[in-house]
């Protein structure tokens, strides 16, 4: 009775897995923001080659009386090779997920992995030394669940439980899934370590119960991916049918304001040529000020027209944001002398995108937020790595904007800035570049003022 329990348990236990493995290969996570889409695959690698070993287990163990003394050795360094292969991929999911983490000291954490093969390393040859083959074999299988299975799948399992606190306080739906798994990986990371299958039935079913949770959590957690992949076919539906309904507007846009620059070209030539032919009268200088600046708004106006309907396409480079940011801050410095401008910003942030571009989307915000903060003489502009790639926040100390006024800042041509002073196009510009670069740009109210935000996708590299 207990080896038919047996059988049906590891045939149960081994499907487990692989079934894990499945549902992480069907998924695309191609074009997924969750920074743990890059992390998954190794999961899934850890599934399939654990299912592989538990069904060779069972194998081992209905053939096992009929084997002869002499493939005691073979069989037993199979089952080290397998075991070691199925925790060193579950390693590798931890060391991925503790490099998306932005918890402080991670990158400390993250030395405990080649650690941890130093460690099995030294511990295994030692025994290789001290002790005979037969007992230093069954030494290195009890090492490889304490050290690869215990300490690896635990640090995976914490890795998992930080990164969906991480995404709790992104206020993302279903973060806690991703908890539910970590907990999970956990328990099966201490029942494979530390309990030894010689205790009993009871030993493989608590395993088996562990895997399972961590199944039923992460198919749960994968329904996530389902709605951001449905929510990125709605917005791509969206921006398709608004991009029709603006090419028209836009073509016609930019060809007025293509003839309009060359009228504009004359009457500014005209103003020149009136004001050597005038005499010295101060009432008509302001009048030709007037006309003159009224000119040179026009003209402002069209090339801004033409900016934003060019929609030229982006060539992604690796790209270092921080100097970015540093080099639009030079740009702008004539306009920053009054202002303190602090600064937080995480080392190496690559992204691939265009550098221009990106330093156009930085002046563009400072701008604005230089406009806003005309009382207080602060800003605040922060770069850090978050769960959805990379985040860079820039904070003034204005008075905010009205909630109306919010969803009517990315569109073309609204501005809330004194008539005559601002275009309308800034912002839409802003969120024209970040779109081509994959990410996305919002506007909402800080402690201090209004908080500019958007977030690419790191680099790969």
């Amino acid at each position: 009775m207990n080896e038919l329990i047996l059988f049906n348990v590891y045939l149960f236990y081994g499907l487990v897995f692989f079934t894990i493995g499945c549902v992480i290969s069907f998924r695309n996570l191609k074009f997924s923001k969750l920074a743990i889409a890059s992390a998954l695959p190794a999961l899934a690698l850890f599934g399939f080659t654990h299912a592989f070993h538990e069904w060779s287990e069972l194998y081992l163990k209905l053939v096992g009386g009929e084997l002869s003394q002499q493939w005691w050795i073979q069989v037993k360094l199979l089952r080290i090779a397998k075991l070691l292969i199925s925790f060193l991929a579950l390693v590798w999911f931890a060391w991925q997920m503790l490099d998306i983490l932005t918890a402080p000291h991670r990158r400390w954490v993250s030395y405990l992995v080649p650690t941890l093969l130093v460690l099995y390393l030294s511990a295994t040859l030692m025994h290789l030394l001290i002790f005979p083959v037969e007992q230093s074999l069954l030494l290195s299988v009890q090492l490889t669940r304490w050290i690869f299975g215990l300490a690896g799948g635990s640090l995976a399992g914490v890795a998992m439980i930080y990164y969906a606190r991480e995404l709790a306080a992104s206020h993302h739906q279903g973060a806690q899934w991703f908890g539910y798994c970590g907990v999970a990986l956990l328990c099966y990371a201490i029942a494979a370590g530390l309990l030894s299958s010689n205790w009993g039935i009871w030993v493989p079913i608590v395993r088996m119960l562990s895997a399972f949770g961590l199944l039923l959590g992460l198919l749960q957690a994968l329904k996530l991916f389902d709605l951001e992949y449905q929510q990125q076919i709605e917005e791509q539906q969206r921006r398709v049918m608004r991009g029709e309904k603006l090419r028209a507007i836009g073509e016609l846009a930019s060809g007025i304001a293509h003839e309009i620059k060359t009228p504009l070209s004359y009457a500014t030539l005209g103003c020149d040529l009136l004001e050597r032919q005038l005499d010295p009268n101060e009432a008509q200088k302001k009048q030709l000020q007037r006309i003159r600046h009224g000119l040179n708004r026009a003209s402002h106006i069209s090339q801004e027209v033409l900016h934003f309907a060019r929609n030229s396409t982006t060539e992604a480079q690796p790209v270092e944001l921080g100097q970015v940011i540093h080099s639009a801050l030079d740009l702008m410095q004539h306009r920053l002398k009054p202002f303190r401008v602090q600064l937080d910003l995480d080392p190496e942030l690559i992204v691939m995108g265009d550098e221009i571009k990106l330093e156009e989307v930085i002046i563009n915000l400072v701008s604005n937020a230089i406009d806003a903060s005309s009382d207080t003489l602060r800003l605040t502009i922060s770069a850090r790595v978050c769960a959805n790639g990379i985040e860079v926040r820039v904070s003034d100390c204005g008075s905010g904007m009205e909630p109306s006024q919010l969803t009517q800042a990315m569109s073309p041509f609204f501005t809330t800035k004194p008539q005559g002073q601002g275009t309308g196009l800034g912002l839409p510009i802003c969120q024209q570049i970040i779109q081509q670069h994959q990410g996305e740009l919002t506007l909402s109210n800080g402690d201090t003022g209004l908080v500019a935000q958007f977030t690419l996708p790191r680099s790969a590299s």
